[in-house]
C-alpha cells in the first residue's frame, strides 16, 4: 500500500496532466439508446454504447501504461529489476489495447449468434 500510494503522489501529476488533453478533446459521447428495449435490435444498440465505452476507457488506460513505462525505463539507470517491471508494464498496455479490440467486436459476435443479421450500429 505504501508504494502505490508512494507512486500516486510522484506520477499522479504527470499522468493527470498527460491524461488532460484526451480530455479536453473528447468526442460528444455516443446517445444511450432509449429504455424501451423491444427487441433484438435495441439489445444490440445498448451492447454497442457499452462496449464502445469500454473501448475509450482501455485505450486510455493503454496510452496511461506506455508513458508510465517509458517513464520507467528511462528512471531505471540500467537496474535489470526496473527495466522488467517497465517491460512488464509494456506488457500490459498490450493486453489493454487486445482487450480493447474485443470489447469492440463483442456486438458483432453476439448479434451473429443471435441471428441478428448485419450489425452496423456500432
Amino acid at each position: 500500500m505504501k508504494k502505490t500510494i508512494a507512486f500516486v503522489k510522484m506520477f499522479g501529476p504527470t499522468i493527470a496532466s498527460l491524461a488532460l488533453p484526451a480530455l479536453v478533446m473528447a468526442q460528444t459521447p455516443p446517445a444511450v439508446p432509449n429504455s424501451n428495449i423491444t427487441s433484438l435490435n435495441s439489445v444490440l444498440a445498448l451492447l454497442c454504447v457499452v462496449f464502445g465505452w469500454a473501448f475509450w476507457f482501455l485505450v486510455v488506460l493503454a496510452v496511461i501504461f506506455v508513458i508510465v513505462a517509458a517513464f520507467r525505463y528511462l528512471m531505471a539507470a540500467g537496474n535489470p529489476e526496473n527495466v522488467s517491471k517497465a517491460g512488464a508494464t509494456l506488457l500490459y498496455a498490450a493486453v489493454a489495447i487486445g482487450v480493447a479490440l474485443l470489447a469492440r467486436a463483442v456486438p458483432f459476435v453476439i448479434g451473429t449468434f443471435l441471428g441478428a443479421g448485419q450489425v452496423t450500429s456500432c
